[in-house]
């Protein structure tokens, strides 16, 4: 049986619609005419030449193998509507992750649909929306971290953190790209808040957050950083050093009210995790953006 992968599919399909007839013989057409044997290769062997008869012979033959029409099908659907057609689930484009965030509500003074403060739900994102209007919620925190995620009660908040809704960045099964589409829809409703790692890598992903208009600190890195590097063993001059990259965006980044953090980051070579931040019970805050 022929297969392709997803992009191997869409260059076939390109080729089909844009009826072409001479294609650079790239990597991926050598693995699609070694599968497909179809076509003839120039003098040259640079370029593969398809007749109209090999483009509709394509067409067929990719439709009999995977159940898909080049020029009328995409990948641009879930695996359950790609199974309705094909075989190969996998061929689809939209990952199974990709429509749900994992949230938990903070701050609430009752649990708001009979859940505890150590309780996560997976839910669709138009649901996650729904429950923004209808439970009053006043902001959403994004947390780097997915075990600092599950024990986010235990941080210690500013006291007027009430009614937010907590949502996991994502990473492995809980793709980000469900977290950037549903704060695309609720950038600009209500504060977007970032909570991760107090370091180069941890303030670019604040940074460069969908909506976001806020991050946490510790209390201590504004107003007495000496105080909090005197802490034994919270910071990690080590892992600083493996961040250049993080370290370089910042530097060229418009950081706005973040700038002043942003310098003492790198100038301190600081890395303070999540994890230490909590063990440490140390006081966090708001920082606005701007």
């Amino acid at each position: 049986m022929v297969s392709l992968t997803p992009q191997q599919f869409r260059l076939l399909k390109n080729a089909v619609k844009k009826r072409s007839s001479k294609i650079k013989f790239t990597p991926n057409w050598k693995a699609i005419y070694r599968e497909l044997e179809i076509g003839q290769l120039d003098e040259s062997e640079k370029h593969l030449l398809l007749t109209s008869q090999d483009l509709a012979e394509l067409r067929q033959l990719v439709k009999d193998c995977s159940g898909l029409d080049l020029f009328y099908d995409d990948l641009n659907v879930d695996r359950m509507a790609m199974s309705a057609k094909s075989h190969n689930e996998k061929l689809a484009k939209i990952r199974p992750e990709a429509d749900y965030v994992l949230i938990k509500y903070l701050g609430f003074g009752s649990s708001p649909i009979g859940i505890s403060t150590r309780t996560s739900l997976r839910i669709p994102l138009d649901e996650a929306q729904k429950h923004c209007h209808e439970l009053n919620v006043v902001a959403i925190l994004v947390v780097e971290n997915l075990d600092i995620f599950d024990v986010i009660h235990q941080a210690h908040l500013p006291d007027d953190f009430t009614n937010v809704m907590v949502i996991y960045r994502g990473s492995g099964h809980h793709s980000p790209i469900g977290v950037r589409q549903f704060l695309q829809a609720m950038a600009g409703k209500m504060p977007i808040i970032a909570f991760t790692d107090l370091d180069p890598a941890g303030l670019q992903i604040a940074h460069t957050l969908t909506g976001m208009t806020h991050c946490i600190v510790p209390q201590l890195a504004l107003f007495a950083p000496s105080e909090l590097l005197a802490i034994p063993q919270i910071n990690s001059a080590d892992d600083f050093a493996k961040q250049a990259p993080q370290a370089k965006y910042l530097q060229s980044a418009d950081l706005k009210n973040w700038q002043q953090l942003s310098l003492w980051l790198i100038q301190q070579r600081i890395s303070i995790k999540q994890q230490h931040l909590l063990a440490h019970r140390l006081e966090l805050v708001l920082l606005a953006y701007c």
